[in-house]
């Protein structure tokens, strides 16, 4: 009896150690898993730095122009980029203006209901914030419904900080500067995409391009 008894502790003790064993090699595997996807995401983000995308929001008050920043909010970004090579923004107007605060367009509707029929989830990061006037970001009416509607900040608005996606800021304060002029209805003429081989920017998103294309043709 004290042999069987002997016995089966010895094959509990070798199970649980075998068990044990493959439970770090799960973790093990786990991390280096872990380490490969961060290694691939930091790749990615250089690979979208390096495309040095800026914006020109062509208005009836004159011309503003904004860095954007696709490796803090790449699908953000490729959606902006997307409806401006489409020509969506051409036309739009202002259509929430707020002297000294922010200026807002983007909606199809004008009245600020209006969307492209799919939405973005949120890309906030830490390093990007609405500390500073300028700031380029996404309008949503909660989390992770961004759209087509977006404002830029004419004065520092920390309050927002985690609630809206960052994806560009001013270039310069010869920009603010036409920011400050402009006023309820005033249009949005045309948006215009500058960078480094911006054609093969969208070409990282051809999945989601393709389902945006899709979108906005049953929505006309």
């Amino acid at each position: 009896m004290r042999k069987i008894l002997l016995l089966g502790i010895l094959m509990m003790m070798f199970f649980n150690i075998g068990n044990a064993e493959t439970k770090i090699k799960k973790t093990r595997a786990e991390k280096k898993l872990e380490r490969q996807e961060r290694k691939d995401y930091n790749k990615f983000k250089k690979q979208m730095k390096k495309f040095e995308l800026e914006a020109v929001v062509k208005t009836n008050k004159g011309d503003i122009t904004l860095f954007l920043y696709p490796e803090a909010a790449p699908q953000n970004v490729a959606s902006f980029v997307f409806l401006a090579k489409s020509n969506f923004y051409n036309g739009l107007s202002f259509h929430r203006v707020i002297n000294n605060v922010l200026a807002q367009t983007g909606d199809p509707e004008g009245n600020g209901t209006g969307n492209t029929g799919y939405l973005v989830n949120d890309e906030i990061v830490d390093w990007l914030t609405f500390g500073s006037a300028g700031m380029l970001a996404m309008a949503n009416t909660g989390p992770n419904t961004n759209s087509s509607q977006f404002f830029i900040t004419v004065s520092p608005l920390s309050q927002l900080n985690g609630k809206y996606t960052i994806i560009g800021e001013l270039k310069s304060r010869e920009d603010l500067s036409v920011l400050r002029l402009i006023r309820e209805n005033d249009k949005v003429m045309e948006i215009e995409i500058k960078g480094r081989k911006v054609d093969e920017f969208l070409n990282y998103f051809t999945d989601e391009v393709s389902q945006w294309e899709a979108t906005l043709k049953q929505s006309k």
